[in-house]
């Protein structure tokens, strides 16, 4: 693609920009993502138009054209989950520029992407889930420091969090001390969009949490007016908050040094999480409150994936699965 200016950009994304941060309450990263997406709309368009994406070039932007910008974008072997990301930016800056009056209508609307399969990380087992949990966890030095008696509690709670509760990392990261009420086992977690919800907390959960801020009251307060309940242990005095990627590095070293076969993400555990309760009975309504799913849709994906997981097991299992199954309606 021809080079880019990106500066010439900014009058036209920077309102979208700050709806999304602001009033949407989407994260760094999610509004950055949006951004990624339009710019690579705005190199498209240049090459295709032969001419800069600009406010008077809007006006023309026709649905043959977001056509043309995704078949650009298949030829240049992006999967299908890029396809589908690009034309949801694509669609929502539309559509704010719709309501602002900036368009009068949203070309993209008319616009249909490539459907997705259903595709979840594999759930750890019972087992798995359970060796996770009960693993010793390493204390070496980080960074040539010795960690502090707290740290090996803090993460034994955040483990807990994300199976037993069902958390998003980035939920877990960003949990305030105040948040928890250790006495009725309960958590105030800030979801997606800023919509809150209570979690409940399982009794290792409350266990590990006390015994990490019990061994953490010797860490001097950071006198933020929000207090961060998991702090890092190199993280600067000004941001003591541990972040995604610190829990995502935990959940590796445990992989590896458990040798389990695929790859264990802080996300698996929330999928064991719903999993488990699906499969022990639990109902669809239920997990999706309390995996803070704004649409039932999302949470049946579970169920879709555990009747396939069902039957895989009555295919190999049942002697006349293999060829009842395959017998013409």
């Amino acid at each position: 693609m021809s080079t880019l200016d990106t500066a010439s950009l900014d009058p036209l994304f920077a309102p979208f920009e700050r709806y999304l941060s602001a009033e949407r309450r989407y994260s760094v990263h999610t509004t950055a993502a949006y951004l990624s997406d339009l710019t690579r709309f705005a190199e498209f368009w240049q090459q295709h138009a032969r001419a800069p994406l600009s406010a008077a070039a809007l006006g023309t932007i026709r649905p043959a054209d977001l056509r043309a910008f995704l078949a650009f974008e298949r030829r240049e072997g992006k999967a299908r989950t890029t396809l589908q990301r690009r034309m949801a930016s694509v669609r929502a800056w539309f559509g704010f520029l719709e309501r602002t009056g900036e368009m009068q209508s949203n070309p993209a609307a008319l616009v249909s992407t490539p459907k997705l399969g259903i595709r979840l990380p594999r759930a750890p087992t019972e087992e798995e889930t359970a060796r996770i949990l009960d693993a010793p966890l390493s204390m070496e030095p980080l960074n040539g420091r010795q960690l502090p008696p707290w740290a090996e509690e803090r993460d034994r709670a955040i483990l807990e969090l994300l199976y037993g509760s069902g958390l998003r990392v980035g939920e877990v990261c960003a949990l305030n001390r105040q948040d928890i009420d250790l006495d009725n086992q309960e958590a105030r977690v800030s979801g997606k969009g800023g919509k809150e919800r209570i979690a409940p907390l399982t009794r290792p959960s409350v266990l590990a949490l006390r015994r990490y801020l019990a061994l953490r009251e010797t860490e001097p307060l950071s006198r933020q007016p929000r207090e961060p309940l998991f702090i890092g242990v190199n993280n600067t005095p000004g941001d003591r908050r541990l972040n995604p990627r610190q829990i995502q590095r935990l959940l590796q070293g445990l992989r590896r040094r458990l040798g389990l076969p695929e790859k264990i993400t802080p996300h698996a555990l929330r999928h064991a999480f719903a999993t488990h309760l699906l499969q022990a009975g639990a109902d669809l309504r239920s997990i999706q409150e309390l995996l803070g799913h704004a649409s039932l849709s999302t949470t049946q994906r579970y169920a879709h994936l555990d009747v396939q997981s069902l039957s895989r097991v009555y295919d190999q299992a049942h002697p006349h699965a293999g060829t009842a199954r395959r017998m013409p309606a």
